[in-house]
């Protein structure tokens, strides 16, 4: 295991984090439905958000001892309704999660409207806006914040995904974390989930603020000084040095 920052863990080549103070798995940006929403546009894709969530969901609990899951925003998929799949995909979801007696605490993502026509039906979700565990604040990122001192902000909503190229042009993309220290606050920093959609691949992460969606990267970030802990899947989680140093190979 690796620590980001003092109890915030992740492990092997899960696209997950571990808050020790609250003994849960946080995750990020699932996309329950993408498919359905990519057939109405005539995009025929396979079905397998859903397989990879719980597969994921399965690996962490046994990695890091708990039952307790926050999903930190973008559950769902689409924006203007609650589709078909997505009804019965989360609650097939919630349902299995309930029976292997997970607790879910799910923060609202800006992809999660009418979520709760769902998640009001099972006595062990809980819906929130935000979710303040003093030194730690986990909310989606797509809100604005202004940040507090000595406090790390958990948040998805970036996609973020590093892509690099060698002197022989070679280039690779490559899902990751993202650690951002916050300027002006004194032990402030940012810490960004990849996402765990398998088709929410990635947005290339760079020293440029307004390549950002988020506030909080977007006004309040030292992105020189910005750490990605890249995953290599089947091998593990690979830290990189800070994009200040690694900005000549970035594409």
């Amino acid at each position: 295991m690796l620590e980001l920052t003092k109890g915030i863990l992740i492990a092997e080549d899960l696209p997950t984090l571990y808050v020790k103070h609250a003994n849960s798995v946080v995750m990020s940006d699932v996309h329950i439905g993408y498919e359905e929403e990519m057939s109405r546009k005539g995009i025929y894709i396979p079905r397998i958000q859903k397989k990879r969530f719980l597969s994921i969901t399965n690996r962490v609990f046994s990695v890091f001892n708990t039952k307790k899951l926050i999903v930190n925003g973008d559950f769902k998929h689409t924006f203007e309704k609650l589709t078909r799949q997505e009804k019965e995909e989360l609650n097939e979801i919630l349902k299995y999660l309930k029976d292997n007696g997970v607790e879910v605490i799910i923060v609202r993502g800006n992809h999660d409207n009418y979520i709760s026509l769902v998640t009001e039906k099972f006595d062990n979700v809980r819906l929130v806006d935000e979710l303040d565990l003093g030194e730690i604040l986990i909310t989606h990122g797509h809100k604005v914040i202004e940040p507090r001192n000595n406090t790390t902000y958990i948040i998805g909503h970036e996609h973020p995904r590093l892509s690099i190229r060698d002197k022989l042009g070679f280039s690779r993309k490559l899902q990751c974390f993202l650690s951002i220290p916050i300027k002006e606050r004194e032990n402030s920093q940012i810490i960004v989930l990849p996402a765990i959609g398998i088709y929410q691949a990635g947005n290339d992460i760079s020293l440029i603020h307004s390549n950002y969606m988020s506030n909080l990267i977007k006004e309040h970030a030292i992105l020189e000084k910005a750490k990605p802990y890249v995953i290599i899947e089947g091998e593990g989680i690979m830290e990189f040095p800070e994009l200040g140093l690694i900005k000549n190979i970035l594409i």
